[in-house]
C-alpha cells in the first residue's frame, strides 16, 4: 500500500543517506538503555524490597501463592488453603507465581523479594518493549523513543478521568507505578511488558513468515494467557487492532493468525480448559454485575461500526499501519475503559482495569501525532522542541522517582496486625479452617498454611455459595437481629472453627464488617487486641468430614445469604454430632484419609470443594463422590459400620485430555515451524 500520505512517508520525513544513517543498532541500543534506566530508577526500591508499607495491596495473595508453591514444589495438584480448596491451576494463572517461586528457589531469595524484583523488572521493561514494537513497525527510532518515553512518564488516563486524578492526587504522578504497588497489578503489569513483543512476533509470523517467529508467536500468546486474565483480554483487543491495521492481502494471513491462536490455546489448555474459562467468565461477570445483555451487545456493535468508519478514513488518509494500529487500539481500549469510567457502561467485565492498555495505546498514538508535527517544523524549532522535551522528561523523572520511593518504604512486617493475627491462628488453631477478616485473609498464607473459609482471588472462587457466604458474614445486609445467627449458620456449614473480626479502630486496611460487634457475647472470645478479636465457632467436631443422614445435606442452593432454610438441617446435624467423630487427615496436598463409622442411610459429608477429579476408595472398592448444593462433597459408603476411606484428587478426565491436547499443540507447532523453515 502506498504510504505517501503517512506522517512517516518519504514526502514528510527527510531521508538520510546511508553514510549519515549510521549503525542503527547503536542508536536503538542507546534508546533502550535510556528507557530502561529511567524506569528502573522509578521502580528502584522494588529490586531489593522485602515488605513495603503497601499492606493494602493484593500482591500479598500473589506472594502467598508463590510461597506455597516453593514449599510444595513437587505436589501442586490441589491447593487446599482458600475457599475449601481448589485445583492449583484454577486459583490464578500460574505463570508469574511459579516464576517468582523458581527465581526465589534458585537465588535463595524470599518469595516477597523475588516477587518485587520480577514485577519491578517487568515495570522497567514495559516501555522498552513498546519502543521495540514501534521501531520495528516504522523503522523510526525517534518516534519509538518518544512513544516509550510518554508511556514511561505520562498517563493519559489521569488526563481523562477525574476519578483517576483523585486516586493519584496529582495528574503528573506515575499512574502505572501506583497501579503496580498500591493496587497490586503485578501479573497485569507483567503482561503489559510482554504485549508489544507478542504483537511483534505475530506480525513477523503473519506478514513476514519468519519461521522462528511462527514458533515464538503462539508461545508468547501462551505466556500471556498463563499470567493474567485481564491482560489476556487486553492482548485480544490488541490483536483485533493489529488485524484491522495489518492483515490484508488474501486469506493466508488470516489463516496464519487463526493458526497462532489455535496453537497457543492448545499449549495453554491445561491452565485454560473449558471449565476454567467458564469459571473465570462467571466470576468476572459476578464481580461487578456484568452479565450478558442486549445493551452491552448494542454498545459492542456501535464500537464495531466506529472501527469500520475510522478504518475507512485511515485508509483514505493513507496512514501507515503503525498509526492505524495505535489508533484502533486506543479506540477499542478507550471505549471499553471510558464508557465504564464516564457513564458506568460495562462493555467488558472489570472494564476499568483496561486503563493500563489504554495508556499504552494512547502513548503510541500521541507520539505518532507529535512526531508527524515535529517533522514539519523548521530546524531551529526542532532543536527547541528537543531541548524542551529533555528538560520536561528530566523534571518528570525526578518527580516520579520521589513519588515511587515515597510509596515503597520498607516496613517491619512483624509489627502489623496481619502478621500477628495470622501467627495467632497458626499457633492456636492446629490446622483447623478459619474465617480471617479482610486484609488478614489476603496476608494469612504468606506466613502460614492455615486453611481459610475465604481467601483470594475473585476469578477462582469455586462457587456462588462461597461468594454469598462471604457477603452475608461481612455485611449482614437485611439480616436485622438475626445477623450473628445467620453468619454462624454459614460459618458452620463451611467448616470454619474460628472467625476473626476487625473494628473501625483496627489497623487492618479494609475493615469489612458492617457490624463488627455482632458476635460479642454470642461466641466464645479466644483472642483480643485493641479493636481486633477472634471468636470460636462452637461445634462438637472440627473435622472436615462428618457421617450424617443424607436428608441433612442441602438439597438446593440458597438464593442469597438470608435464604438459610437449605443449610439449617445441615447445621443442626453438625451441632448434634456424637462420638465417635469422623476423622479427616491430610496425607499430602492432594490426598487425605477418612476414618468413620456410618449408619445405614448415612453419607460422609466432606467440607472440601467438589471437583470431578476426586476419588474415594474403601477396601479396594471405588465409592461414589457427588456434589451437594453448596459445592461441597458427599461420599456414598459401600456399607454401614466402620469405613477407612482413601480420598485423593487426580485432575479427573479433563486433566488427562487437556494434557494430551497440549502435547498435540506442541507437536503441531514444531511441524509448522519446521515447514516454514524448510520453505524459507
Amino acid at each position: 500500500m502506498s504510504q505517501s500520505g503517512s506522517v512517516f512517508s518519504k514526502a514528510n520525513v527527510p531521508q538520510k543517506t546511508p553514510a549519515a544513517r549510521g549503525p542503527a543498532w547503536i542508536y536503538a541500543g542507546i534508546g533502550i538503555t535510556v528507557l530502561f534506566v529511567v524506569n528502573a530508577a522509578i521502580a528502584g526500591r522494588l529490586f531489593h524490597a522485602e515488605f513495603t508499607e503497601r499492606m493494602e495491596s493484593i500482591e500479598s495473595s500473589y506472594m502467598s501463592i508463590s510461597r506455597w508453591a516453593m514449599d510444595h514444589w513437587n505436589d501442586r495438584t490441589w491447593f487446599p488453603l482458600w475457599f475449601g480448596g481448589s485445583p492449583f491451576e484454577r486459583v490464578y494463572q500460574p505463570g508469574l507465581h511459579l516464576s517468582v517461586a523458581e527465581w526465589a528457589r534458585i537465588l535463595h531469595w524470599s518469595p516477597q523479594h523475588s516477587y518485587h524484583f520480577l514485577t519491578g523488572l517487568a515495570y522497567a521493561l514495559g516501555p522498552v518493549a513498546l519502543f521495540w514494537l514501534c521501531y520495528r513497525m516504522t523503522g523510526r527510532k525517534g518516534y519509538a523513543f518518544l512513544a516509550a518515553l510518554l508511556y514511561s512518564l505520562v498517563s493519559a488516563s489521569t488526563l481523562l478521568s477525574g476519578e483517576v486524578r483523585r486516586d493519584m492526587g496529582n495528574w503528573l504522578l506515575p499512574r502505572r507505578f501506583q497501579i503496580l504497588v498500591h493496587w497490586g497489578e503485578g501479573p497485569h503489569t507483567t503482561v503489559l511488558a510482554m504485549l508489544p513483543l507478542v504483537i511483534w512476533t505475530i506480525d513477523g509470523a503473519v506478514v513476514k513468515r519468519r519461521w522462528y517467529l511462527v514458533v515464538a508467536a503462539p508461545l508468547g500468546v501462551t505466556a500471556v494467557v498463563l499470567t493474567n486474565w485481564p491482560g489476556s483480554m487486553g492482548l485480544a483487543l490488541a490483536v483485533v487492532a493489529y488485524a484491522l491495521a495489518s492483515v490484508e492481502g488474501g486469506p493466508r494471513r488470516w489463516i496464519t493468525l487463526a493458526g497462532i491462536g489455535v496453537a497457543a490455546y492448545l499449549i495453554a489448555i491445561p491452565w485454560a480448559s473449558p471449565s476454567i474459562l467458564a469459571l473465570v467468565i462467571r466470576n468476572a461477570q459476578q464481580s461487578d454485575d456484568t452479565p450478558f445483555s442486549v445493551a452491552r451487545l448494542l454498545l459492542a456493535g456501535l464500537l464495531g461500526l466506529a472501527l469500520m468508519a475510522v478504518r475507512l478514513c485511515a485508509r483514505r488518509a493513507r496512514i501507515d499501519r503503525a498509526g492505524r494500529f495505535f489508533l484502533y487500539f486506543a479506540l477499542i481500549t478507550g471505549t471499553v475503559w471510558l464508557s465504564a469510567q464516564w457513564f458506568g457502561w460495562q462493555l467488558l467485565p472489570q472494564a476499568r482495569r483496561f486503563q493500563m492498555e489504554f495508556d499504552m495505546a494512547a502513548a503510541g498514538l500521541g507520539a505518532y501525532l507529535m512526531a508527524g508535527g515535529f517533522h514539519r517544523l523548521p530546524r531551529r524549532w526542532k532543536v527547541a522542541a528537543i531541548v524542551t522535551a529533555v528538560l520536561l522528561a528530566g523534571f518528570q523523572t525526578r518527580r516520579s522517582v520521589r513519588y515511587a520511593r515515597g510509596i515503597t518504604r520498607p516496613i517491619d512486617i512483624t509489627s502489623t496486625l496481619e502478621y500477628r493475627m495470622a501467627k495467632w491462628f497458626d499457633a492456636n488453631m492446629h490446622g483447623e479452617r478459619v474465617f480471617a477478616p479482610g486484609n488478614v485473609s489476603l496476608w494469612m498464607n504468606m506466613f502460614t498454611d492455615v486453611p481459610q473459609m475465604n481467601g483470594c482471588c475473585d476469578q477462582g472462587i469455586p462457587s456462588q455459595e462461597d461468594r454469598i457466604a462471604d457477603y452475608v458474614i461481612y455485611t449482614g445486609q437485611n439480616a436485622g437481629k438475626r445477623d450473628a445467627e445467620i453468619s454462624l449458620l454459614w460459618l458452620k456449614a463451611f467448616g470454619a472453627a474460628a472467625i476473626g473480626v476487625t473494628g473501625p479502630q483496627s489497623t487492618e486496611y479494609f475493615k469489612p464488617f458492617s457490624n463488627p460487634r455482632k458476635f460479642d457475647g454470642v461466641l466464645p472470645l479466644l483472642w483480643s487486641e485493641g479493636d481486633n478479636r477472634v471468636f470460636r465457632v462452637p461445634l462438637p467436631s472440627y473435622s472436615l468430614a462428618h457421617a450424617l443422614d443424607q436428608a441433612a445435606v442441602p438439597w438446593r442452593a440458597p438464593a442469597d445469604g438470608l435464604d438459610v432454610e437449605p443449610i439449617e438441617p445441615l447445621v443442626t446435624a453438625l451441632d448434634n454430632e456424637k462420638p465417635p467423630f469422623t476423622a479427616f487427615r491430610w496425607i499430602n496436598q492432594h490426598e487425605a484419609r477418612i476414618e468413620t463409622v456410618v449408619k445405614p442411610g448415612d453419607i460422609v459429608f466432606v467440607q472440601v470443594t467438589y471437583e470431578p477429579g476426586w476419588r474415594a476408595m474403601e477396601g479396594g472398592t471405588r465409592l461414589r463422590v457427588t456434589p451437594d448444593a453448596l459445592g461441597l462433597m458427599e461420599i456414598h459408603p459401600a456399607h454401614a459400620g466402620r469405613n477407612a476411606i482413601d480420598f485423593s484428587y487426580d485432575g479427573g478426565a479433563e486433566g488427562r485430555w487437556t494434557g494430551w491436547a497440549q502435547l498435540a499443540g506442541v507437536f503441531l507447532l514444531a511441524i509448522w515451524g519446521a515447514r516454514e523453515r524448510r520453505i524459507r
